[in-house]
């Protein structure tokens, strides 16, 4: 196993102290009737946009759904990811559901040496029962992602090229949020961005470049 760059370790402690400064460890009391919980999404909800900055390593092979399970199983490292995305909250529904919509861009740095764009939706969930502890959000994205270079995932090697290739794929990243809930407003989010061919319907490709990103988000 390769350990990961300096890069991400190092955005991961920038996110940590940014994100659970001690003036942030002042806690509010919510009022009478509503819970904790309650009162973080309430918070959340009331500052719709949010800007993100991160860091982040590629993943030069291994299938999504075996990243997630087995993240040691990739081998990590030729590429290092830099870049923001803003965001706005749409709507709450059924209480524990968002939407948000999404741009953002980042520049990978190393093997591709190009830039990385997208638009997307997100979905996502709240409603985990420890949300009165950590405010958690899981969300799952749609939209197009495009490159300016393909990562060597996709292009292959010169000796053996990639019979299907395409620019802009699906931008399907599953992404996890912590907060403290008297501040939902500050987040570490942890992301896996994947170029999704769903299944070939971008020019038959079938498995796109993977990254695991780590960022901090504020709201506003």
């Amino acid at each position: 196993m390769t350990s990961l760059r300096p890069s991400l370790r190092i955005a991961l402690f920038v996110a940590a102290m940014l994100s659970f400064a001690p003036a942030s460890f002042a806690q509010t009391t919510p009022p009478s009737g509503i819970s904790v919980a309650d009162r973080a999404r309430e918070l959340a909800d009331a500052r719709p946009w949010a800007g993100m900055i991160f860091a982040g390593s590629s993943v030069t092979d291994g299938k999504l759904r075996d990243i997630v399970v087995a993240p040691w199983t990739g081998s990590w490292g030729d590429d290092t990811l830099l870049g923001g995305a803003a965001s706005y909250r749409l709507a709450r529904f059924w209480r524990f559901f968002m939407l948000d919509a999404e741009l953002g861009g980042a520049y990978r740095f190393g093997d591709t040496e190009g830039g990385e764009f997208w638009a997307a939706a997100f979905l996502r969930y709240d409603g985990f029962p420890w949300t009165n502890y950590v405010y958690t959000t899981f969300g799952l994205s749609m939209g197009p992602n495009y490159v300016t270079r393909l990562p060597q995932v996709e292009r292959g090697t010169d000796a053996r090229p990639e019979p299907n290739q395409s620019h802009v794929l699906n931008f399907f990243s599953p992404e996890l949020t912590f907060a403290l809930p008297s501040r939902p407003d500050r987040e570490i989010a942890i992301r896996y961005m994947h170029r999704s061919g769903i299944f070939g319907t971008f020019n038959g490709v079938y498995e796109g470049a993977n990254s695991l990103i780590v960022g901090y988000r504020m709201r506003f």
